[in-house]
């Protein structure tokens, strides 16, 4: 006797749109409920960076939150960002070390063995790991050129300003009076 797989095992096909793109796109039907278990995050992802992350993340961080839509990045989203800029600073400090062991060297991306013979550099098993990582994370965060479209820019939205830093836009309306 076969037994049924258990609902919500072996699930096929497209992952289900989340709710929030949904109401993003204007595509809300009242005849589909959103599922009751679904996170709805209303509180908007801090721009000041975590305490725990290096200088270079930290820098990583402004970058990321000074260029993402505002309103996109929610706090829930937090663990994901800063593994995101986790990885994308390994990527960036095993690309500079490459790029040094490379000066000069007539085999670039490779070094020799303890028996002379060459073989693939670590770094960029690093590189390519780290960047994995950072494709994953920012397909999920809407920083990936085939996740932008599944998102639309809330109207009023824009660049968050890092606090202390003119406003662009202010120049634009102020030259247009």
């Amino acid at each position: 006797m076969s037994q049924k797989p258990r609902r919500g095992l072996n699930k096929g096909g497209r992952p289900r749109k989340p709710t929030a793109l949904h109401k993003l796109h204007g595509t809300v039907r009242a005849n589909r409920q959103p599922p009751p278990y679904e996170p709805q995050p209303e509180t908007d992802l801090d721009v000041v960076p975590p305490d725990f992350l290096t200088p270079n993340q930290k820098a990583g961080w402004a970058y990321a939150m000074r260029y993402a839509p505002r309103g996109l990045l929610k706090a829930l989203d937090r663990a994901v960002l800063v593994t995101w800029v986790e990885a994308e600073d390994r990527h960036r400090t095993a690309m500079m070390t490459q790029a040094r062991l490379d000066i000069g060297n007539q085999l670039p991306l490779l070094t020799k063995n303890k028996d002379g013979t060459a073989a693939a550099s670590p770094y960029l098993k690093i590189m390519n790991h780290a960047a994995l990582i950072m494709l994953r994370c920012g397909a999920e965060l809407g920083f990936s050129p085939a996740s932008r479209p599944r998102i639309q820019l809330i109207p009023g939205g824009g660049p968050r300003l890092i606090e202390g830093e003119a406003d662009p836009w202010d120049e634009l309306t102020d030259a247009a009076d």
